[in-house]
């Protein structure tokens, strides 16, 4: 049996699954979405990506197709009927269908979209959290506007700066801000590390504040670690003894090359590994 999606209440194959071509989604991105996955068939972090989409419709004026508890059994419920062994789930919500031509959000017809779609979520080869990842700077810069901190549907610029990576034969990019300073990873939260502290962007920057990002963060000080918001310049990237992205598929992933230099030994860091264990460890705890 293929898998199933929820889509306005209902689960659909996916297969058969559709949205009108008049969806705003698809005309202008007008719309908002969420990307998390399970531990032992448990969605992690769910309820704080619930309250992310929900404040991201309230920045858009999008009305929330339901509550926070209502999109919750939405979401158990789309994996129950799937009964994978663990899932990577994305949730959607657009504007709706316009009722003509036009950025008028008062031509929309007034009924959101809910999508929620579940993928099995594999396993990640240890060999990532020992030999890392490969990064480049990309040159599509941040810009400091109200989408920058939502995970909007419109993904252009990550897309144009992944495939800058994938050309470079990197795992991922880091996009500057329009100062030429770090904001962050096509689908990460970038964090250096020097003289045994943690510095990463300020939420002031132009940057989507991670789920992923705000619980290293706190499993990071509950450690003793001095963690530091800052801007970060490329020179002091260049130059950190760690790099370490954060995200929610694999959690904490080392950086250890930018373009062609090693980031200090080239091997996942003392701190990095703290903190892969220390997450690892929180994901084992993992309660709905």
């Amino acid at each position: 049996m293929g898998k199933k999606v929820y889509l306005n209440g209902k689960f659909i194959s996916q297969k058969e699954a559709s949205l009108s071509i008049f969806d705003r989604g698809l005309l202008y991105g007008d719309g908002v979405f969420e990307s998390l996955r399970t531990y032992d068939g448990r969605p992690f972090l769910l309820e704080e990506h619930i309250k992310r989409l929900l404040k991201a419709l309230k920045i858009l004026r999008i009305k929330s197709p339901m509550s926070a508890k209502k999109l919750k059994l939405a979401v158990l419920k789309t994996l129950a009927i799937n009964k994978l062994k663990e899932s990577y789930l994305k949730i959607i919500v657009t504007r709706g269908v316009a009722s003509e031509h036009g950025l008028a959000d008062s031509l929309a017809l007034g009924k959101t979209n809910l999508i929620i779609i579940v993928q099995e979520q594999r396993p990640y080869h240890k060999k990532i959290f020992e030999r890392g990842w490969k990064s480049i700077i990309s040159s599509i810069k941040k810009p400091d506007v109200p989408t920058a901190k939502i995970k909007s549907l419109c993904y252009l610029d990550n897309i144009l700066a992944k495939m800058e990576a994938r050309k470079a034969g990197a795992e991922e990019a880091i996009l500057l801000d329009e100062a030429g300073n770090l904001a962050e990873g096509t689908i990460s939260n970038i964090f250096i590390v020097k003289f045994g502290t943690i510095y990463t962007p300020p939420k002031e920057a132009p940057i989507l504040a991670g789920i992923t990002r705000e619980r290293v963060i706190k499993l990071a000080k509950q450690a003793a670690f001095k963690v530091i918001e800052k801007t970060i310049t490329p020179k002091e990237l260049y130059t950190a003894d760690e790099c370490f992205v954060t995200l929610s598929g694999p959690g904490v992933v080392p950086i250890t090359k930018i373009w062609q230099k090693k980031i200090g030994s080239g091997q996942c860091g003392y701190t990095t590994a703290s903190l892969i264990k220390l997450y690892n460890d929180e994901t084992k705890r993992n309660k709905i």
